[in-house]
C-alpha cells in the first residue's frame, strides 16, 4: 500500500516522464503483479508516457522493453530480454546477467544446490497452536509447526499475513497471547540470555546503528552477544571477509546501497555463530543472486532456519 501511495504521489502532476527506483523491493509477489498492471494500465491510457525502472528482480525486468544492465557503475549490455538470452545462449535473466558479468568477478561463481535433508534428527523450534490477538484482530492463529535442527523452514504469504507476528514471538520480542513456543526444548523467555545467544535474528526493518561503520557496527553486536573480547577482532575480520565488506568497513551504513546493508544486517545476525537464524523478508531483491559483487558464491548456513 505504501508503494501503491508512493506511485500516486509521483504521477499527480501527470508527468511525461515516471522514474521508478526500486518500487518493488520487499513487496510480496501479489502485490508486485498488481503494481506492475497498474502501471500497465497507466501506460495505456498515456501511451506517450515513457518509463525508466531500477529493479534487481529479473522476472519484472522481463517485462520491460528495453534493458540496461549494470555491474561497478558501468554498463554491461544493452538490449531487449530476448537479445540479450540470444546473446548469452541462456534462457532466464539470472543467468543472462551473471554471464553478462567480467570473467575475473563471475569465476568463483557456483550454482546453489541444497541438497535433500535425510531424517528429521533433534527440534530446535516447536510451535503449538501458537495465536496472537491485537484487540480484536488475530494476526496469527493458532500456528503449530516443528523445525529440526539443519532445517530450512520457509513461512511464505502476503504482506500482513502474521509471518513477522509469529517470528517476534518465536524471538521473545511479542508475548504469545495463547499457545507456547519453546526453543531446543526450553520455553521461550525474553529473559533467559542462554537461549537467545543460540539465535540469530536479522529483522524485516533494518537494525543497524546509523552513527556507528560498518565495523563498529559489528564488534557492538559481538560484545552485546557476551562474546569474549579477545575472539571478537578475529571474528570481525572474518564476517567483514565471508560478507565481502573489507571495502566499506569503515564507512556508516545510511550511506551504503541496500544490497551491502542487508549483507551487514546478515553477518550482525550471524557474528555469534547462533544455532538457529531467523531471518524476517531479509534476502531481498538485492541479495538474492547466486553470485557476490566480487564473484564469491554466498555461504550455506548449518543452522535451523525459518
Amino acid at each position: 500500500m505504501k508503494q501503491k501511495l508512493d506511485l500516486c504521489c509521483a504521477l499527480i502532476h501527470d508527468p511525461d516522464l515516471l522514474i521508478l527506483d526500486e518500487p518493488t523491493t520487499g513487496v510480496d509477489p501479489l502485490s508486485r503483479r498488481q503494481f506492475w498492471e497498474l502501471i500497465d494500465d497507466i501506460r495505456a491510457g498515456r501511451p506517450g508516457m515513457s518509463v525508466i525502472v531500477a529493479t534487481a528482480y529479473m522476472e519484472e525486468a522481463a517485462r520491460f522493453d528495453l534493458l540496461v544492465a549494470m555491474n561497478a557503475g558501468q554498463v554491461l549490455a544493452i538490449g531487449t530480454p530476448q537479445a540479450l538470452m540470444e546473446r548469452t545462449g541462456t534462457d532466464d535473466l539470472d543467468t543472462v546477467f551473471i554471464d553478462l558479468l567480467p570473467e575475473e568477478e563471475r569465476a568463483g561463481h557456483i550454482d546453489i544446490v541444497i541438497p535433500p535433508r535425510t531424517g528429521d534428527g533433534e527440534i530446535a523450534i516447536a510451535a503449538d497452536h501458537l495465536t496472537k490477538y491485537f484487540g480484536d484482530f488475530t494476526a496469527v492463529d493458532a500456528v503449530s509447526f516443528r523445525i529440526h535442527k539443519g532445517e530450512i523452514f520457509g513461512f511464505l504469504g502476503s504482506n500482513g499475513c502474521g509471518k513477522t507476528t509469529t517470528m517476534k514471538m518465536l524471538t521473545g520480542l511479542l508475548p504469545a497471547s495463547e499457545g507456547t513456543a519453546d526453543l531446543f526444548g526450553r520455553a521461550i523467555d525474553p529473559n533467559d540470555m542462554e537461549v537467545r545467544h543460540r539465535v540469530g535474528y536479522m529483522s524485516q526493518a533494518f537494525s543497524l546503528y546509523g552513527e556507528l561503520t560498518v565495523r563498529q557496527n559489528l564488534e557492538l553486536h559481538a560484545r552485546l552477544f557476551s562474546m569474549p573480547a579477545e575472539r571478537i577482532p578475529a571474528r570481525v575480520k572474518e564476517m567483514l571477509a565471508r560478507f565481502d565488506l573489507e571495502e566499506v568497513s569503515g564507512s556508516l551504513p545510511d550511506g551504503l546501497p541496500l544490497g551491502i546493508r542487508q549483507r551487514l544486517s546478515l553477518a550482525v545476525a550471524m557474528i555469534h555463530a547462533p544455532d538457529v537464524l531467523i531471518l524476517d523478508e531479509s534476502p531481498r531483491a538485492s541479495i538474492r543472486s547466486s553470485v557476490t559483487p566480487s564473484g564469491r558464491s554466498w555461504p550455506t548456513f548449518p543452522a535451523a532456519t525459518a
